[in-house]
């Protein structure tokens, strides 16, 4: 049903999970803000660290001793994809948080950012598939980087946006919107929508979803990710109570960017051409790859590594294990991404951090 305006949604079309799904959820004990845009809710995670310096954090008494102006911020915008939200964030917000590299690196704080997209989480959940588009997508977080990074966070230090799935397919179009902001990538089984089917697999997926209008949430997410525990399945499954709460699990497939007219990919045509002219002192990347993903696998991100970050050059690192929910392996890749970023720039070639290598740049990959 179309509305007037993409968020103007009658509140009569609108769900919104009750809080006691959300009880008790394991290793995600994050109080979530909350934010409207044009009447509709949505709900993020907005933790920031303490001060870290030189493999430490330091106790409170110390850091009162050290000037704001000292203090080097890093913001991480972690996107999710579909079916997920947030929750799935929960293994490596603790690093972000925490981890800390022995090099001298300075005094740094880190701000963690993460989204749950309209239909998604604990944020309002139209009814109607129709709300669901890869503009009012992309148009939200567009939103959500002005009002909660632009105008409420640092005005020093970089941002990182931490994507996989759908969390890439939108979150790798923001950095040409907003040039020179995003300063880092974390890139995990996901894709640019180039008008173009992923993989066999991921047609399978649509086909699945478009006869299962009422599809298992958690079953899904567990079919790849066998070390769930059943809790964990039960708080993928929190946000989605019934079947008119799973309008955007309905629509996740087939507003990929899958085809040449379709919506998305002009932005991601867009996304490939800004990458491809950046130098690698602009934008430093860190790929890591679920191998046992049958959807947006090791072909799939090779054959994007390649396409889009030969410029700027990448880490890569290949988890054996991991399927396409990179994340629920996190912990130890996104400490692999902060040891690699500490790596000053030019030396990537002698520094060693096990399971991952460096690409270098070709200069020839520029458009």
């Amino acid at each position: 049903m179309p509305y007037p305006s993409a968020y103007d949604v009658p509140p009569s079309r609108v769900a919104r999970t009750p809080d006691d799904r959300f009880i008790d959820l394991p290793d995600f004990n994050y109080t979530p803000r909350y934010a409207y845009l044009h009447g509709l809710r949505y709900a993020f995670i907005d933790e920031t660290s303490g001060i870290l310096h030189n493999g430490d954090e330091l106790s409170a008494s110390q850091s009162r001793k050290i000037p704001e102006s000292s203090i080097h911020w890093e913001t991480f915008l972690c996107l999710h994809g579909q079916p997920t939200w947030s929750y799935l964030y929960r293994r490596m917000i603790p690093v972000f948080l925490k981890h800390s590299t022995n090099v001298k690196e300075g005094y740094i704080r880190r701000r963690i950012l993460a989204p749950d997209y309209f239909g998604c989480g604990r944020s309002d959940k139209p009814v109607d598939d129709d709300f669901y588009t890869f503009d009012m997508h992309q148009n939200f977080l567009i939103n959500f980087v002005r009002r909660h990074i632009l105008e409420e966070g640092s005005t020093r230090g970089d941002v990182i946006a931490v994507v996989q799935d759908w969390g890439g397919i939108l979150g790798l179009t923001l950095p040409p919107i907003f040039p020179n902001l995003f300063t880092r990538l974390l890139v995990m089984n996901t894709g640019l929508g180039l008008g173009k089917v992923p993989s066999k697999a991921w047609q399978d997926f649509h086909d699945f979803i478009k006869r299962s209008p009422n599809a298992d949430v958690g079953g899904i997410i567990a079919r790849g990710t066998k070390h769930l525990t059943p809790k964990e399945i039960a708080a993928y499954d929190a946000p989605h109570p019934d079947q008119l709460s799973k309008a955007s699990v309905r629509r996740f497939p087939p507003i990929v960017p899958r085809e040449a007219n379709m919506p998305g990919v002009a932005s991601s045509y867009a996304a490939l051409a800004y990458f491809n002219r950046l130098l690698p002192s602009q934008l430093r990347v860190f790929v890591a790859i679920g191998l046992k993903d049958p959807v947006l696998g090791e072909s799939v991100m090779e054959s994007m590594t390649k396409l889009a970050f030969s410029s700027t050059g990448a880490f890569v690192l290949k988890h054996p294990e991991a399927g396409h929910f990179v994340q629920e392996w996190g912990a130890p890749i996104a400490q692999a991404a902060l040891d690699a970023w500490s790596i000053p720039l030019g030396a990537e070639e002698d520094g060693k951090i096990e399971g991952v290598e460096w690409r270098p740049p070709r200069s020839s990959a520029r458009l």
